[in-house]
């Protein structure tokens, strides 16, 4: 097993990359800009960071190699990769305010449910159930157009604080027409609060591949052939609701999000004696399902910390 990361590599210590003022600018220029004057000007603020960002930067070059030599046949820009991948996180930024704005609605997305999930979403007879996510693609897209469908409540746990001047921003283009909750303050009050919601038919959506911020309750997987920890929050959690997971993923392709459900755990209804063996297999199945994702779309992984803790053991 890793050993535990460092309070100065963890993803939650790391200081918050976007201060106000570039915030802001980004903010005006998605709402004032001309589509064909975005990508100069995202090269330029992308530009500012990749050049003050050497940890981010090394991170980035050793997911791509391990990439590349778990998937030889990932397609990675032959000229400045890690340079494109800041680009590309620069630009799913803008497609968040876009959503917010109303630049991007339902009607752009390419829907791809080939297990039906989108039909369960629509079926008010049935308890609430879990979407995992991730940080591959932008699920941002996804949180703001959640009000296309008529009564339909998703609440998303975050863990936020970390980046509290991005959800100002965010707030200020319209992002408080969702429910979400922060995750450091998940007690038996608001374990009740969760059962309360699932029964009332609402869902959750938690994000699945990033170690908590305390640091506990993680498991070991194999990940693009190298062991990393992933959290266990999203399964004990589901365990404890006792209702199905699903996956969701948003990726930007050729120019248009493509939203990606599947089924993935139909039952949840762990005994206690098989609760951690399950938990374990969920995480590594996960980490497969993440990894293939990542190999169709190498430039839309946006874990920007040290996500295979190297710095300690290397």
């Amino acid at each position: 097993m890793n050993k535990p990361t460092s309070d100065s590599e963890h993803w939650a210590a790391q200081n918050e990359r976007g201060n106000r003022l570039f915030l802001g600018i980004t903010t005006l220029m998605v709402r004032h800009l001309p589509a064909w004057l975005m990508n100069p000007c995202i090269w330029f603020v992308v530009l500012y960071f990749y050049a003050t960002a050497p940890k981010q930067r090394r991170n980035i070059a050793r997911y791509q190699a391990r990439l590349q030599t778990a998937f030889p046949d990932a397609v990675l820009p032959q000229r400045l990769p890690v340079f494109q991948q800041f680009v590309a996180f620069g630009g799913a930024v803008c497609d968040r305010f876009a959503v917010w704005q109303r630049k991007i609605r339902y009607e752009d997305l390419v829907l791809e449910d080939p297990d039906d999930v989108y039909a369960l979403v629509g079926d008010r007879s049935l308890r609430g159930q879990i979407f995992v996510c991730s940080h591959v693609g932008n699920v941002e897209v996804c949180r703001a157009l959640v009000s296309h469908h008529q009564g339909f409540k998703l609440n998303v746990l975050v863990h936020s604080r970390h980046a509290e001047a991005f959800n100002e921003a965010l707030q200020k283009a319209g992002a408080d027409r969702i429910q979400t909750i922060q995750v450091t303050d998940l007690d038996a009050a608001l374990m009740m609060e969760l059962h309360r919601r699932i029964d009332a038919g609402e869902w959750l959506a938690v994000a699945a591949d990033r170690v908590p911020v305390r640091g506990e309750k993680t498991v070991p997987v194999s990940f693009l052939g190298s062991p990393a920890d992933m959290p266990q929050g999203a399964w004990l959690l589901a365990g404890l609701l006792k209702t199905r997971v699903h996956t969701l993923f948003c990726i930007k392709q050729n120019g248009r999000y493509h939203l990606k459900l599947g089924r993935f755990l139909d039952a949840t209804d762990w005994k206690r004696g098989g609760r951690n063996a399950a938990v374990a297999a969920a995480a590594q199945r996960f980490a497969d399902v993440l990894a293939q994702e990542c190999a169709r779309n190498p430039l839309q992984w946006f874990n920007f910390y040290d996500f295979w803790n190297d710095a300690n053991n290397g």
